[in-house]
């Protein structure tokens, strides 16, 4: 159901998708279920959506590298949004999609404290972020990015896609 997958991308790759994130604008506070603009709730970190043409190509890549070392033939991608947490930052569970076609991986631009947790028959279990690390599963599962504790930043990547 939820598969781990090693993409091999180098180090340096990552470096510069990070490199990147920074100097990217358009960068929005992110929302799980609903986007509430109240002064008093904490963030659910930043997301950027509409990203420019080395990021998607990036973003690309690693959908290809993903779709490269799982059993599943990918058809397209739906949706991607880089993700941004900082240790203030707290998420809710929620769904991707809710469509049977639909997976969602997550891909891990670096190590650090934070990760993703994702419920499975009730039960929540939690995936450390792992650089170059990717979790494949299906979209309907509820989950939530779980922000570091200690590191500073965790940046992710989250792609939705069609099977």
């Amino acid at each position: 159901m939820i598969t781990k997958i090693n993409t091999d991308i180098p180090s340096n790759t990552n470096k510069k998708i990070i490199e990147t994130l920074y100097d990217t604008s358009n960068w929005r506070f992110g929302f799980d279920n609903a986007l509430t603009k109240n002064p008093n709730k904490k963030d659910s970190g930043f997301i950027l959506s509409q990203s420019n043409d080395v990021l998607n190509t990036y973003a690309q890549i690693i959908f290809d590298m993903v779709e490269k070392k799982t059993f599943m033939k990918f058809k397209k991608i739906d949706r991607l949004f880089w993700n941004w947490y900082h240790p203030g930052s707290i998420m809710e569970f929620h769904q991707d999609m809710k469509e049977d076609n639909k997976f969602s991986i997550i891909y891990n631009l670096h190590d650090n404290d934070g990760g993703t947790e994702i419920k499975i028959n009730e039960k929540n279990n939690f995936y450390k972020s792992v650089e170059s690390e990717a979790l494949l599963f299906p979209s309907k599962l509820y989950h939530k990015g779980v922000a570091p504790k200690e590191n500073l930043n965790r940046f992710s990547l989250n792609i939705v896609l069609e099977i």
